[in-house]
């Protein structure tokens, strides 16, 4: 690992308002290029692709690294709370904002929902997508009808509890994490594989084995530092399994996804398990892949940062080939 991925100065972070006076921080790199959209889920921020950001810029990509409302650099919006639906206009916003119609994205986790939501809810405006570890379209009926939990989230809670945590007490959850050092040990363990996902059953490692030093998870688990920015990134959970549920707008997820879609599996990921790139091969029409990366967990781009790049340069080269 070089000093300069966990250098918070590495990038320069740009602002922009957009819809109804959210503001959005981000990084961009090489201006002029093809549109890449690359979004974090959690826990996570932009920072998650320190490692991804010049080496795309250099292959001929506008690279766009947004922190989604109230994570990162990106203020929190009083009454306004993050969810999926928020997240994928404000995302959408951002990139018309920058003078983009068409786009490539690429996300993971909570991330890989709010790009499925921008897919369907701004048709065309996605050129293709690469997905990771994450959400998966809602196709409930095909995944049953092969042998597959209806969603995904359904096969991720039957090992972790974190969702109802997460969702449901969050506030809770923050109380007890009363100050700075609990707050970031608590978000290290998710990169350092320390985390108990089910009480009395131990850890289970995340990402893969030794692909965080203790450095590089303080770097990514310092965004979330304060009590307020641990909160609002939470949203991300309630929206779909506490309170914000009933009063949030729903995400676009109802049927396949029909972009073109590259799907990576990092396979040493203990928690979205071996049930995400089969679900993904019945929710996707227009697949390549899945690509499955041994030794490699939830966090694609930061563990295996060259196959991430190089999987975008190849399966945009033609994009990439027409600038």
């Amino acid at each position: 690992m070089s000093h300069v991925d966990c250098d918070p100065q590495r990038f320069a972070v740009h602002r922009t308002t957009v819809r109804d006076n959210v503001e959005i921080a981000y990084v961009r790199e090489g201006i002029g290029g093809v549109p890449l959209l690359l979004l974090h889920g959690w826990p996570g921020s932009k920072r998650l692709f320190w490692r991804n950001i010049a080496p795309l810029a250099a292959m001929g990509f506008e690279v766009i690294v947004p922190d989604q409302r109230g994570i990162g650099d990106s203020p929190i919006v009083a009454d306004h709370p993050l969810t999926i639906a928020e997240s994928a206009q404000d995302m959408h916003a951002l990139m018309q904002a920058l003078g983009h119609e068409t786009c490539v994205g690429a996300a993971g986790d909570f991330g890989s929902i709010v790009m499925l939501d921008i897919g369907k809810r701004f048709p065309g405006f996605l050129q293709r997508q690469v997905l990771y570890n994450g959400g998966t379209p809602d196709v409930a009926d095909a995944y049953l009808a092969a042998g597959l939990p209806a969603s995904i989230l359904d096969d991720v809670t039957l090992r972790s509890d974190h969702f109802t945590l997460h969702g449901a007490q969050a506030d809770e959850l923050v109380a007890r994490l009363a100050g700075d050092a609990d707050r970031l040990a608590y978000v290290e363990s998710f990169f350092l594989g320390t985390h108990e996902w089910r009480e009395g059953d131990g850890p289970v490692d995340l990402a893969g084995p030794g692909n965080f030093t203790p450095e590089a998870a303080r770097f990514q688990a310092e965004t979330m530092r304060s009590a307020d920015r641990l909160r609002a990134s939470l949203d991300f959970y309630a929206c779909l399994f506490g309170e914000l549920s009933k009063t949030a707008a729903p995400p676009m997820l109802a049927g396949p996804a029909t972009i073109e879609t590259m799907v990576l599996w990092g396979m040493a990921d203990g928690i979205v398990a071996s049930a995400y790139p089969a679900m993904m091969t019945i929710g996707c029409t227009d697949l390549v892949g899945p690509l499955v990366l041994p030794g490699v967990g939830h966090f694609v781009p930061w563990e295996a940062a060259t196959i991430f790049n190089n999987v975008l340069r190849v399966f945009c080269r033609d994009l990439l080939g027409a600038r």
